[in-house]
């Protein structure tokens, strides 16, 4: 028995069209191109393929960042004449490729460096070639201080660390290698692959400049790091001793000189394993891994938006390193942890800011532009920062914590006392008699204050970044960590 054959024919035709078989013209959709010529069809059509470029140029642009100032740092130390000005200057803890450079003292607002600059620890850097040899990085035991070895890909993304907190103090001899190397690891070396060719090595060490001799300690530690090249390992005469690393660096030109740049060093440095895929989504504008950018060979439409993207990043950038982390009702930001994932664009600022930005065990970076209250910090004004007893941090051993002011060149601001931070390190810091501590930040000395002042510009606007070294679970942890973080009063309180 056929169950449609009673049923009427209107009913029919709705089963019929419910079920997707026929079309109805009542239901057809409109031709939104029926009335439109063929050329307003291709125009509309190019403005679209366009928009797609320029959507995925800004990714591709964020994606490809720090590949660029990591190569921008290579670039210095590839550069004969300039890497000999720097290190004459001070300017960054530079030296010739697989070898340490050494800043000498704690930077001062006197110095313009192409970081933002800590008060608090003394650098030393590396930049790590590994296609041609593996080098071995000795570094000595250190107990009586904190110290750090940030250890980054050529992405500038963190890899576990040496240090105080992740080899409890204890040095070592550590074998960099490249992600393919194979060969023999000699029996008095720990091996420390690494996910890209290149790499970053950050060595920080506390110093404080009034303490007596503190510095000088510091500079007889770094005379102790040293770099080996696997073929000069066990040889005698050969401890110290790398090769020459001198290959000249492409130059890049035109309006999309960045992304060809992007592709070249993409083949030269992969990414890891678990982001690798996420670079297939550029192909469609010419970028592939392992292989060359060609301008030329672009659809018009697609080199037409790359063009925009390539306009419009560095302003998107810009409100991003502004703005970077997450924010509290205190008006602090928490930076971003230097162990990016997927969060590409956090990678992006923390490299073209900070270069390298510790994880959350290492240290928490905290920076605002603002008062409690929201209003921007201006240099005429004068604030406080004031915490109970129980909000001061609380610090893993050896950790300590620090306010620096800054400039809005990301500098630090000359002042009458030479002082460009203050901290619970700060010699004669005066504690209030509950336990609880003021901070006065302002351009003129605090009568009766003057042990718990950090000095600000007379004029114009300025920040604060905060670090706290070393914190403990509760003092890192974002859901808990707002109590260590009172917003800034506005006004001489006498707290």
């Amino acid at each position: 028995m056929n169950p449609l054959k009673h049923l009427s024919v209107a009913t029919l035709a709705a089963i019929t069209l419910s079920a997707g078989l026929v079309s109805s013209p009542v239901l057809a959709k409109k031709n939104p191109d029926a009335n439109l010529s063929a050329e307003q069809v291709k125009a509309r059509d190019n403005v679209g393929k366009e928009n797609w470029a320029y959507s995925l140029g800004i990714q591709a642009y964020i994606y490809g960042l720090p590949l660029k100032v990591f190569d921008r740092e290579r670039r210095l130390r590839l550069n004969q004449k300039k890497l000999a000005y720097v290190m004459a200057k001070q300017i960054c803890p530079c030296a010739p490729m697989n070898t340490f450079g050494h800043m000498t003292k704690l930077a001062t607002s006197a110095d313009n460096l192409p970081y933002t600059p800590n008060n608090d620890t003394i650098y030393s850097g590396i930049l790590l070639e590994l296609k041609d040899e593996p080098i071995i990085v000795t570094l000595p035991d250190v107990g009586d201080r904190y110290w750090s070895a940030q250890i980054a890909d050529a992405y500038l993304e963190n890899l576990p660390y040496l240090g105080s907190r992740a080899s409890k103090g204890k040095g070592g001899n550590y074998m960099f290698v490249a992600p393919d190397w194979q060969g023999k690891v000699p029996s008095d070396v720990t091996l420390r692959r690494m996910p890209t060719n290149s790499g970053v090595i950050a060595l920080r060490y506390g110093a404080v400049k009034e303490i007596p001799g503190d510095i000088e300690a510091v500079l007889e530690i770094q005379k102790q790091v040293t770099t080996t090249g696997l073929s000069n390992w066990g040889k005698k005469g050969g401890f110290g001793k790398v090769r020459a690393f001198n290959i000249p660096r492409k130059q890049y030109k035109g309006d999309l000189a960045f992304f060809e740049q992007m592709a070249d060093l993409l083949a030269e440095n992969p990414p890891r394993k678990e982001t690798r895929d996420s670079v297939g989504m550029f192909q469609s504008i010419g970028i592939e891994l392992g292989k060359p950018f060609n301008a030329d060979k672009l659809d018009p439409a697609i080199a037409k938006g790359l063009k925009r993207a390539i306009a419009d990043a560095p302003d998107i950038m810009k409100w991003k390193v502004k703005y970077r982390g997450t924010a509290y009702d205190t008006r602090w930001n928490n930076l971003h942890e230097g162990t990016y994932g997927f969060h590409f664009i956090n990678r992006a600022e923390g490299a073209l800011e900070g270069l390298l930005v510790h994880d959350r065990e290492e240290g928490v970076y905290f920076s605002t532009y603002e008062d409690g209250k929201g209003q921007l910090l201006d240099g005429s004004q004068q604030y406080v920062m004031h915490f109970e007893k129980d909000e001061i941090p609380n610090l893993q051993k050896k950790g300590f914590w620090s306010l620096t002011m800054y400039g809005t060149n990301f500098q630090l601001v000359d002042n009458e006392i030479d002082r460009f931070a203050i901290g619970d390190r700060t010699p004669g810091m005066k504690y209030n008699k509950d336990g609880s501590l003021t901070i006065y930040i302002q351009n003129k000395a605090p009568k009766g204050y003057e042990s718990n002042w950090l000095p600000s510009p007379p004029s114009g606007l300025f920040r604060i970044n905060y670090r706290i070294y070393l914190p403990n679970e509760e003092t890192r942890n974002p859901e808990t960590l707002v109590k260590f973080i009172p917003g800034l009063q506005k006004g001489n309180v006498q707290l």
